[in-house]
Parts: structure tokens; C-alpha cells; sequence
């Protein structure tokens, strides 16, 4: 069933005051990664709000709104310095919580500092990204995914914008069926019998994806988490006859898709390999996390000339911008195999209507004997009973 225009809007529009937005605002959102906070200040845009990131001289990450409170001019210009960051227009200076340090040209008895504030956004770091919240106090805590904390691995990131709405890409996350088209290989045609089922979670949605190779069975599993990640972790090797280009062989990835504004989203990626006999998994992806958030370019997709279709990090890219700026979600027609993406809207429609009625959305975490989340994905053959159940 295609979802009217008002819908469409409410599930895309993620600026301060919508309904997607404000929904959004009540989870930590990923905005950089900790090793493009250097010695100058970084302007990054989330939700729709411009903003101004930086890490003071003693070591703190700050986000501020971008525009100074004196008269307007970018802080991202400015000068981190003197506990601080200062604007380099006429010199006032702002904390990490936005508070005024000082005044320059103001009368040295001057009380006018202690009332003017520059809007400031809380910040915290985990495993090398740097989370920001945009929401109403009190914050919900920083979720703790196994991945973001385990000392038995290594990890490698890495971040990209990608050019359309953030549902665009959320919905991939819980379209297993796309596996077989999108990331195909020579043998992905051969496939049979697929079954999906996506099952709501207290912390999002469990999704499975069945399919028998000649007369073996196999099923990848992989975890939607709210609003807008995926963790995922398959373990076939690539050569694999139920493999598909997009498998991850020794090691999961956390993904998060956060919306930029509208029209646009940061991809960031964080991949852990468990150490094995103190070694990381032989295809452990290179940490990209000193380049920062890269950029792409619309219509612009890498080939791959050995498989004769587009190379395999631009694949999801490709159909995700291809669909436009913003998916016109009234002219589409889904299907039984789309199960994973109506469960999904209906959770985020819950969600909305949960931070109407002044509750918290789906996966939010206030208790800490709750947040320490070991939650599994993986790729496995089928034996005993659940190959018996597959095969009916």
C-alpha cells in the first residue's frame, strides 16, 4: 500500500518543528569523526541546523549553532583559543556549552556576558565518532553497542554523504531482498525459495533472509536499530555460492544514516573484526577515519569492469539517489517481499506519535543496567530443525 503525500512528508521532513524531526532530535546522532576535530573549527550541518564543531584547547568537543550571537558572522571562521572558541569577526568568546568568556570592547564591569548565550548542543565521543544530541532535556543515554565498545578487535570507520532523503537509505537497511539483485554475483541467480520475515524489537526490527543454494539452506540475519542504523555481520567468504557482493567475511559493520536535511545524508561506517590468535580478519576494510566525511557525486558510480556492473560500494548509492531527491512514495507498489519496509514506517509512524504524546520513541535508553547491547546479525547454513522448517 502506497503512503499518501501528508504521510510521505511526515516520514522525510526532518527540520526542527516537523514530526520526522522531532522524533529524530530524541536520539544521538553521529555528526563527525573524532579525528577531523583538529585545531580549527568544523562546520557541519544535522536536521536542517547549520552548526559550528570544534575540541578547545583543553581537550573538549563543543557544537554550537553556527552564527555568532554578536552579529552573525560563521564561527566556523573562528579561533580555538582561551578555553574556547572565538569569533573571528569582533572577538567574542564562547565554552563548549556556549556560555560568553568574554566581550572584547565591552566595559570591563560589564554584566552584559552573563546574559547572552550562544545556543550549544550536547556532544559525546565513543570508538573514534563524535555523537551529538539536538533533542529537549532530559538526553537519553548514548547507547553502548557491543561494536562501539569491545577491547578484543579492531575497528576501522569511515563516513560519506550520499545525495537523497535519509528514509531512502533506512529502508535499505531492511530490504533483504534486494541482496540478490543489487549485490549480484554470478550465482546469486541461482537462488531459490527465498523467504524474508522482519520481526519489531524492543530496539527496532530483526530482519531474516532465507534461500536454499541446490539443496542446502542458508539465512543472513541482520538487525534494523532505531531510527536509523543497521548492524550486520556475514560470514560466508565471498566465493561462496550463497554469498553476495556486499558480504562481510570476518567481521560486522554499524552503520547509521543521518540526515544532513532533507536532501541530503552522512553514511558513517563502523566495521570491527574480533582478534584471532591476535590477528584482525584477513578483509578487514583500511580505517578511513583521517580523511573524514568525504563527499560523492550524484549520477557518479565506480565500475567494476571484472563483474561488469557497478563496483560494490556505490551499488546501494546508486539505487538510493536514483530514486530522487526525495521518493514519491505515492506512486510505488510494494509487494509481499517488502514486509521489512512496512514494519518500519509503522515504527517510525509509532514513534512520531510516542513524542507527540510526550513519551519516548522506540529505543530509547534511560537505564543503564540496559545499555550494554550485545546484539548478534550473522550468515549461517541451516541444519536440524530450523532446515526442516526452512524446507516446508
Amino acid at each position: 500500500m502506497a503512503l499518501s503525500f501528508e504521510e510521505n512528508e511526515t516520514l522525510t521532513r526532518v527540520g526542527r518543528g516537523t514530526p520526522g524531526g522531532e522524533m529524530l532530535r530524541r536520539y544521538w546522532q553521529p555528526i563527525a569523526l573524532s579525528r577531523e576535530l583538529k585545531n580549527r573549527p568544523l562546520k557541519r550541518r544535522l536536521l536542517g541546523e547549520d552548526l559550528v564543531l570544534f575540541r578547545d584547547d583543553r581537550g573538549r568537543p563543543g557544537l554550537l549553532t553556527l552564527r555568532c550571537a554578536h552579529r552573525g558572522t560563521s564561527l566556523a571562521f573562528g579561533h580555538v583559543e582561551d578555553g574556547g572558541l572565538r569569533c573571528c569577526y569582533h572577538g567574542w568568546l564562547y565554552d563548549v556549552e556556549g556560555k560568553v568568556l568574554e566581550q572584547p570592547g565591552e566595559p570591563a564591569d560589564s554584566s552584559y556576558k552573563g546574559r547572552v548565550r550562544q545556543p550549544a548542543y550536547k556532544v559525546q565521543e565513543l570508538a573514534g565518532i563524535v555523537f551529538a544530541y539536538l533533542g529537549p532535556d532530559p538526553a537519553p543515554l548514548l547507547p553502548r553497542y557491543d561494536v562501539l565498545v569491545r577491547e578484543d578487535g579492531v575497528r576501522a570507520l569511515n563516513a560519506r554523504i550520499v545525495h537523497c532523503n535519509f528514509l531512502q537509505m533506512v529502508e535499505n537497511s531492511v530490504d533483504q531482498h534486494h541482496f540478490k539483485w543489487l549485490h549480484r554475483t554470478p550465482k546469486t541467480r541461482l537462488w531459490r525459495d527465498e523467504k524474508l520475515t522482519s520481526e519489531a524489537k524492543e530496539w527496532g526490527i530483526l530482519d531474516t533472509f532465507t534461500r536454499r543454494v541446490g539443496d542446502d539452506y542458508y539465512r543472513t540475519i541482520s538487525l534494523f536499530l532505531m531510527p536509523n542504523m543497521n548492524k550486520v555481520g556475514y560470514h560466508l567468504p565471498e566465493d561462496h555460492p550463497a554469498a553476495f557482493a556486499a558480504t562481510h567475511e570476518g567481521y560486522e559493520a554499524l552503520r547509521w544514516r543521518v540526515a544532513i536535511d532533507d536532501t541530503s545524508t552522512m553514511h558513517f561506517t563502523l566495521y570491527f573484526g574480533p582478534l584471532v590468535d591476535g590477528k584482525p580478519p584477513r578483509r578487514m576494510p583500511a580505517d578511513q577515519s583521517e580523511q573524514g566525511l568525504l563527499d560523492s557525486v550524484p549520477g557518479k558510480y565506480r565500475w567494476d569492469e571484472e563483474t561488469g556492473w557497478i563496483a560494490r560500494g556505490d551499488q546501494d548509492r546508486c539505487a538510493q539517489e536514483s530514486q530522487g531527491p526525495i521518493f514519491d512514495r505515492t506512486s510505488e507498489h510494494l509487494g509481499v517481499s517488502d514486509e521489512g519496509v512496512i514494519l518500519l514506517r509503522r515504527m517510525l509512524k509509532q514513534s512520531i506519535d510516542a513524542v507527540r504524546s510526550g513519551q519516548d520513541p522506540i529505543g530509547i535508553i534511560r537505564d543503564p543496567e540496559k545499555n550494554n547491547l550485545r546484539l548478534v546479525p550473522g550468515e549461517y547454513k541451516l541444519e536440524g530443525a530450523e532446515l526442516a522448517h526452512a524446507a516446508v
